[in-house]
């Protein structure tokens, strides 16, 4: 049941335009490479050179290193390749409408998380250090109103870039919302005034005694 609700979550709706889909940046999963690479060469190293000294046959001490390096090749690759599955399962998918934020933690456990851009208070895009501005990439945050949790994405390629997009669709989202809030003011001065009168009014009295509802509604 949760499953599903969370798949359903990351599904963009008929009504809604997606913008973007972001994972990222293959340079996160390319440092744990090389840490993986680096332990597992150092690993077989000290094999070679303890087992002779623990095995007084020389032939026996190098057929053990060689199972030992052959195993340790195979569980490294294993790792690395589950690594690199969940490291490109973390993503973020922006529509005009909402955010939503794929956290994937293991094989089996993962948090999707999503936001309307209406609750965006801020996003600001970080990069720190020489490979962030070599490799284009950085830490994208969006700040949300209230109590809700604030959306933290590592590793985003072109973080400043996704960055303005995110704040061009808010800004756009709230100018479309300001509009229906106009609309709906001078329909209600219409109506209201219909009411009283018991006529229909003319498309310029409806201008102006909008006009003057919304000069009150801005003082209010």
């Amino acid at each position: 049941m949760h499953n599903n609700r969370e798949r359903l979550m990351e599904k963009v709706d008929a009504d809604e335009v997606k913008l973007f889909e972001v994972r990222r940046h293959p340079i996160g999963i390319f440092l744990l490479y090389i840490q993986a690479v680096f332990g597992m060469m150092l690993a077989v190293a000290l094999c070679y050179f303890l087992v002779p000294v623990v095995v007084g046959d020389t032939n026996t001490a190098f057929s053990i290193a060689n199972i030992f390096t052959a195993t340790a090749v195979l569980i490294t690759f294993l790792i690395l390749a589950v690594a690199t599955i969940i490291y490109r399962e973390n993503r973020l998918i922006v529509t005009d409408r909402n955010i939503t934020q794929v956290l994937q933690y293991g094989l089996f456990s993962r948090k999707v998380s999503q936001l309307n851009i209406n609750n965006i208070e801020d996003v600001t895009a970080v990069q720190q250090g020489v490979l962030s501005t070599i490799f284009r990439f950085g830490v994208l945050k969006i700040e949300t109103a209230g109590e809700q949790v604030n959306f933290i994405f590592n590793y985003c390629p072109n973080a400043d870039y996704y960055a303005k997009i995110i704040l061009e669709a808010r800004e756009k989202m709230l100018g479309q919302r300001n509009i229906i809030g106009e609309d709906d003011i001078l329909k209600h001065a219409s109506k209201k005034y219909e009411n009283r009168s018991k006529k229909p009014m003319s498309n310029s009295a409806i201008k102006e005694l909008g006009s003057e509802t919304l000069k009150q509604a801005n003082v209010e």
